[in-house]
């Protein structure tokens, strides 16, 4: 296997760009394969996806692809045939008629297993589909069209609560003085509360670059409205939002709020900030990863190194196991002592804190690659201390695939540690003691809005610190119970993204 099949596993959000996505094209060609008219469906009967792949309903004329002109049924046929060659659970997938559904948008929607796990929750929850431009683009640089907030989801069903939980910095919300905790109460005339979903959705989340929307905001502890008018520009994500070293009794702590690992650059970004905080020589780590939603693996595995230092030398950070079509591809990736080149130099040796313990703040956001940074470093000893909220629960991951201008992500793979544990679908657990599984040592806190990331009074990081002080959680489960409590200081949401699931405003 390629090692961009490693480094585009892209867990929650999408990961590398380049048309195939890292799969294997020796086993799976797509260009140059013959094409056979099927005599139709039959029902557990199945051609190669080559037969199918590039014949497209609207083909590209772009000559990086090879797509030729072909029907819905194709695209169908190429969807049906990846699925059952590629799915992790290809035996659990139903097995629809091609000509029966004109979308294969929608088609690939029903290309999963409809198992839950433990807890009643669907097994499945991060099949989706990307624009391939859209997705390449963004992975390669992190740009996107937007405003440059990240907003939170307060309350689901009407009446809805939507607060921003960050923004990026230059971006046009930042220029606009929009900060954490402040609140989105109307957009383009619909109440969030109540209004027109589909109106809220265009809004929150443009579609293209250049477009104007008008937005009614309350900024946190403000007696009254603003109206802002935004553009939604290109923003560069910043993967690593905060770095810092917080000087806190006989410690000094660092710091990094890291929101992605879905953009090349945060390779670059994590190597800057670790080497800065080797030069503050702290000895204490907190990694703030409450929104993070996952994206290069290979990223999260040099992070684990750059945390483990030499105690993980040699070590296995993850082990991809594949469907037991696939099993040929199955493969041990260990901590990587230096730089894959995604964005800094390859071979740039990683700096090593030397650490055997970890902080790592989350929330039900926290996913995938994130959760594989947990599980790869307690798969070598070193203690993490989840501070918290239960993470998202995604030991599994994708080789994002293009077909005729769609990139497809469907489960194809879990991890498992150097422990060989890998099953925690229904997410890490903040737990009074570790169980060496899903249970991990640390507190239960919710989110507080009404504090900047950074501040050492922000309910998670003042949790942190004081379990620094004395090795347990505060007798509340907000840490300084005797001060009166704003209604953002403890909440509990989901960030709205456009992608993976469409967790937009309904």
């Amino acid at each position: 296997m390629k090692i961009l099949a490693l480094t585009a596993i892209f867990l929650l959000l999408t990961a590398c760009g380049g048309g195939s996505g890292g799969s294997d094209t020796d086993r799976f060609p797509t260009n140059n394969a013959p094409y056979i008219q099927t005599a139709g469906w039959i029902a557990g009967e199945y051609s190669p996806s080559s037969y199918f792949a590039n014949r497209c309903i609207d083909p590209r004329s772009n000559d990086s692809y090879q797509d030729l002109l072909g029907t819905y049924v194709d695209e169908n046929n190429w969807l049906r045939s990846w699925s059952y060659e590629t799915y992790l659970w290809y035996e659990e997938l139903p097995d629809i008629d091609p000509e029966t559904i004109t979308d294969p948008g929608y088609y690939f929607d029903l290309m999963k297993t409809n198992v839950l796990t433990n807890s009643g929750q669907d097994k499945d929850q991060f099949h989706y589909a990307r624009d391939t431009e859209e997705y390449e683009q963004y992975a390669e640089s992190g740009i996107s069209a937007g405003y440059g907030f990240t907003v939170s989801l307060i309350e689901s069903s009407p009446p809805r609560k939507v607060v921003v939980v960050f923004t990026e910095p230059g971006s046009p919300a930042a220029d606009k003085g929009i900060r954490r905790g402040a609140e989105i109460i109307s957009v383009d005339g619909a109440a969030i509360a109540n209004g027109n979903a589909d109106i809220l959705n265009a809004g929150l989340f443009p579609s293209a670059l250049g477009e104007w929307h008008n937005f009614v905001i309350r900024d946190l502890n403000g007696t009254s409205n603003r109206p802002v008018t935004l553009q939604s520009s290109e923003i560069t994500v910043q993967p690593v939002h905060t770095s810092t070293a917080i000087p806190h009794g006989n410690n000094k702590v660092g710091y990094i709020v890291l929101n992605t690992f879905s953009v090349a650059t945060a390779e670059q970004q994590l190597i800057n900030a670790i080497n800065n905080l080797i030069d503050e020589n702290i000895n204490k780590l907190i990694l703030d990863l409450r929104y993070n939603g996952g994206g290069y693996l290979a990223i999260s595995a040099e992070l684990g190194t750059m945390v483990a230092g030499n105690r993980a030398s040699n070590e296995i950070f993850t082990q991809i196991v594949f469907n037991n079509k696939q099993s040929m591809d199955n493969e041990s990736y260990q901590f990587p002592p230096t730089a894959y080149g995604l964005s800094a130099p390859e071979g740039t040796e990683l700096p090593k804190l030397n650490l055997s313990q970890v902080y790592i703040l989350s929330s039900g956001d926290t996913a995938s690659a994130s959760e594989s940074l947990i599980n790869g470093l307690r798969g070598i000893d070193v203690e993490v201390i989840l501070i918290g909220d239960t993470t998202r629960g995604k030991p599994y991951g994708f080789l994002p695939e293009d077909n005729c201008g769609t990139t497809y992500f469907t489960i194809q793979f879990k991890g498992e540690n150097a422990a060989g544990f890998g099953d925690y679908a229904d997410g890490f657990i903040p737990s009074t003691s570790d169980n060496g599984t899903d249970q991990v040592r640390g507190c239960e806190v919710d989110d507080d809005l009404t504090h900047l990331l950074g501040d050492s009074n922000e309910n998670m990081l003042a949790t942190a610190l004081h379990f620094i002080d004395n090795n347990s959680c505060p007798t509340s489960a907000q840490g300084l119970a005797s001060k009166p409590q704003h209604p953002l200081s403890a909440v509990q949401g989901n960030l709205l993204t456009r992608y993976p699931n469409m967790l937009l405003l309904r």
